[in-house]
């Protein structure tokens, strides 16, 4: 299940918690990229159940937490390993090519 982080408190406790990889999708409500991608979203998480604990956070919702993002666009997703950001990707992504390239940043930080 996504987890939506509604505050400071929770991206904290998603980070602190988060043993093994976390993946951010940082999105709005008026981006249709961010729509036409939640499908993937979804798919990525059925497929790595286990592996990779998914968490949306909508960025006109949580503005202040957004900024410290360094945003340049959405859909941004940021994937942490044991707490640590380990790469991004920004923008749309064909679902192929977006689970190649969460596969190949997992293949990049193991261990």
């Amino acid at each position: 299940m996504i987890e939506d982080i509604h505050s400071a408190q929770d991206m904290d406790r998603l980070v602190a918690e988060g043993e093994g990889y976390v993946l951010l999708w940082l999105w709005a409500a008026w981006c249709r990229p961010c729509q036409v991608m939640a499908p993937a979203v979804q798919a990525l998480e059925e497929r790595f159940a286990g592996k990779i604990r998914v968490a949306r956070m909508e960025v006109d919702e949580q503005e202040e937490l957004a900024e410290g993002f360094g945003l340049v666009g959405v859909p941004t997703f940021i994937l942490y390993k044991d707490g640590e950001e380990k790469g991004r990707i920004i923008g749309y992504r064909m679902k192929a090519k977006f689970f190649e390239e969460i596969e190949a940043m997992m293949k990049e930080n193991k261990g």
